[in-house]
This record gives C-alpha cells, sequence and structure tokens, in this order.
C-alpha cells in the first residue's frame, strides 16, 4: 500500500512542490506565524488553486510538444528578444538561488553535527566552509543527478515526503491551540506589529505577498513543461497529471506550508521579539520546546532537518531548470538523460561553482534566500504572460488550448505577480546595492 501510495505522488509535480518547499518557503512561511501567529494561515488556502492550475497549464505545454524546448517556443512563437531577456534575468538570479540554497545546507548541517557556528560555536574557517559547501553539492549532484531524470524524481519524491514528515512532526504541538488555528481560517487582516527600538513595523501585507511569492516562481512556470517532456507525458496523461498536481502541489504543499505557519506561530509568537531571526541556528534553537519531555531537544534537530532537505530539493531545481534554459537557448540538446554528458557537465560546474563561492557571500544564510525570491517576483509577471500566450495558441496546443477557467486563474496569478513585483523590487533593490 505504501509502494502504491508512493508511486502515485511521483511525477513532474511531485519534484516541482519539492522544489517550492525551499528554505525560502520556511522563512516565508515560519515569518507569518512568528510576526501573526495563526492569522494567516486563509492566505495558503487562497493561493493554492492559482499554484496548482497555472503550473498544471505550463507542464502541458511540455507534455504536447515534447520535442520543442520552453525557450524555443518563446522564440519562434512570442519573441527572441522576449526568450534571451528572460534568459539573462533568471541565470544569474538562479546561481544566486543556489549559492543561497548551499549556504542554508551549510548551516543547517552544522546545527545537525553540533558544531560551528551552527550551535553558537567558534565558526568555521574560511577554507573549511568552502571546503563543506563544495562536498555537500558533490554528494548532492551523486544522489540526484547521477543517473538521468528517473531517478531524480523519485529522488525529490521521496525528499518531499521527509520534509512533510519533518514539518508536520515539529507542528504538532501546535495543534493543542486548535481552535485559534481553525479561526486562522477566516479571511482577516491583523493590525501591523511595531518593532521595538523604532523600526520599520512588520506589515501583515507583506508577508501575505512574501508568502504567495513562495509559491508562485518563474523557475516553475518555464521549467515545468521541460520535467513532463522528460518525464515522457503525453495528451494522454493530462488528467493524470491535473490529479498529480493537485495532489503534490495542492495537498502535500499546501500541508506543509500550513504546518510551518503554525510551527512559528506557536514556538516564536509568544517570543519578546517575535523571533527575528537571521540564520539557520536562530531559527532552529527556538524549537526546544517543540516536542515534549525529554524529547524537546530533538525539535531544533528535526527543524533543521527539515530545512536542510528543504534548501537542497530547491536547488535541484533552481540548477535542473537553469542548465534547461541555457541549453536550450543554445540549441544544443537539453534532454536530462544518463547519457547526455553536455547537461552533466554544465549542470555540475553550474552547482560546484556555486558551492566554491557561497561562503564567500557574507549575508546571512536564510536572508541570502529571502533577498533573492524578492529579486525573483521580476520575472513572475513575464513568466505568466509567457504561459497565458502559449496556452492560448491554437499552433502550439492544437485541441487541448485552455479553458476559459484556466485562462481566468492565469489571469489573477499575473495580476497578483504584478502587485507583488510592485510592492517588493524596490524594497529588495535597496537592500541588494545597500
Amino acid at each position: 500500500m505504501i509502494v502504491r501510495l508512493f508511486s502515485n505522488l511521483v511525477g513532474p509535480a511531485a519534484v516541482m512542490a519539492a522544489g517550492t518547499m525551499g528554505a525560502g518557503a520556511v522563512a516565508s512561511f515560519l515569518l507569518a506565524g512568528a510576526w501573526f501567529r495563526y492569522d494567516l494561515l486563509w492566505v495558503i488556502v487562497a493561493m493554492l488553486p492559482v499554484f496548482v492550475v497555472s503550473v498544471d497549464t505550463a507542464s502541458r505545454i511540455g507534455a504536447l510538444n515534447p520535442t520543442q524546448g520552453m525557450f524555443t517556443l518563446v522564440r519562434s512563437r512570442i519573441s527572441a528578444t522576449l526568450a534571451w531577456l528572460i534568459l539573462f534575468l533568471v541565470v544569474p538570479v538562479h546561481f544566486l538561488v543556489t549559492m543561497g540554497q548551499i549556504s542554508v545546507m551549510s548551516s543547517a548541517f552544522q546545527t545537525l553535527l553540533g558544531v560551528g557556528s551552527g550551535r553558537g560555536g567558534a565558526p568555521m574557517s574560511l577554507g573549511i566552509e568552502v571546503l563543506l559547501s563544495v562536498v555537500l553539492s558533490g554528494a548532492v549532484l551523486w544522489l540526484v543527478f547521477s543517473r538521468g531524470y528517473q531517478r531524480m524524481q523519485r529522488v525529490m519524491t521521496l525528499l518531499m515526503v521527509l520534509m512533510f514528515l519533518c514539518f508536520l512532526v515539529v507542528a504538532l504541538r501546535g495543534l493543542v491551540e486548535l481552535p485559534a488555528i481553525l479561526a486562522g481560517f477566516v479571511p482577516s487582516l491583523p493590525e501591523d506589529l511595531p518593532v521595538p527600538g523604532g523600526g520599520a513595523p512588520r506589515v501583515a501585507t507583506s508577508s501575505i505577498i512574501a508568502m504567495v511569492g513562495a509559491a508562485v516562481a518563474p523557475a516553475a512556470l518555464l521549467g515545468m513543461p521541460y520535467m513532463c517532456a522528460d518525464d515522457g507525458g503525453s495528451r494522454d496523461e493530462l488528467k493524470k497529471a491535473f490529479r498529480q498536481a493537485i495532489i503534490n502541489m495542492g495537498f502535500v504543499f499546501g500541508a506543509y506550508a500550513m504546518f510551518v505557519v503554525i510551527a512559528g506561530g506557536y514556538a516564536l509568537y509568544s517570543l519578546p521579539d517575535h523571533a527575528d531571526f537571521a540564520d539557520v541556528a536562530q531559527a532552529s534553537a527556538v524549537f526546544r520546546d517543540a516536542l515534549p519531555g525529554l524529547f524537546s531537544t530533538l525539535g531544533p534537530m528535526i527543524f533543521s532537518l527539515g530545512l536542510f532537505t528543504a534548501a537542497m530539493t530547491t536547488l535541484v531545481v533552481a540548477a535542473q531548470v537553469t542548465i534547461y534554459f541555457m541549453l536550450d537557448m543554445a540549441g544544443r540538446e537539453w534532454r536530462f538523460t544518463a547519457d547526455n554528458k553536455l547537461y552533466h557537465r554544465v549542470l555540475s560546474g553550474f552547482v560546484l561553482a556555486a558551492a566554491a563561492l557561497a561562503p564567500f557571500w557574507d549575508f546571512p544564510a536564510l536572508l541570502k534566500v529571502i533577498l533573492l525570491m524578492g529579486i525573483n517576483v521580476i520575472v513572475i509577471p513575464l513568466a505568466f504572460v509567457i504561459v497565458i500566450v502559449l496556452v492560448n495558441s491554437r499552433a502550439v496546443m492544437r485541441e487541448f488550448q485552455a479553458e476559459w477557467w484556466r485562462n481566468l486563474v492565469l489571469v489573477i496569478g499575473l495580476l497578483t505577480s504584478i502587485v507583488l513585483a510592485v510592492d517588493k523590487a524596490p524594497h529588495y533593490f535597496q537592500l541588494l546595492m545597500g
């Protein structure tokens, strides 16, 4: 039964759900709980239809055009200039995202081992940090990427389940506040929270935008067609793919997001400074009360394990789709197969270069990820426009052009992404440029 249940989860939707359940998503949902307790749980329910339908609609492009990459379609059907613009925006951002995820992996790994700054000890030397980043990244390359797409898909599905269980365990203690949790599913906008010392208040609308931005990313919309093509998807499996999207990106990701908010609301909300953390060690240490009695010391470890896995899965998806984009635009074979040596060489160089450079970026690990999510929001509206144009093209979709309800959801996603970009882009640009 367990094997059959797992096999029903395996697919491109599971890979993308695992990639979306990254360190940036953990930070966004955790802070929402820390700052506003359970009051923003309703946002997760509201955003899931846009996440599920938009990514599933994008996947259909790959299923119906398995021999053409997404960037080839953009270049030939929309605009070559737009394709190059997206590429030049996405590649450096995804490289920095990969660096950020590796930083989180390294920090969480130190916390799990109880060494270095992960447990408040003396920080590691720069050379050791570089070595650790490269070794961890090399392990990811071997575990996830060494045998082609199908192995990667199975491993990512397993990691998705592991993350789900980790954050479920951390959130369980919070279920004692069930009435307050249930009240959080009623839409409301909590008042902004003043920050001691006169800093900028914690704004509820900004948290809402961050939560939505954690789910809807350009990598999901532009990368899903490649994964669907690599998985062997076809027009005969569109309904099955939609069911998998509902399960993985709806139920699994939705429950995971709720678990993180509940964990933050229960363990962090009562703290005097509402857990204004900047790194993994600070985030995990406060979960000592997440489990009762003798098991209390396991709370930080389980949280760190979940965070390590979350960073790893996002690293995988960010690197994988970037290589898809680059090879497709270069007119080279972009299929992720065991015998596509070019894909593996470019991928290895991309990940290991990010690993070697990550320790030199002097910025707290989780803040790196949150920052880069903000940079990413600039590309999301363009990704929605591309998907809307392509799924309504008869030449691309043939008899499977988008139905009215899909178009409605995509337009809602586009408008939401524009609001997100307008709200966040100036702030993140100011942070990045100092």
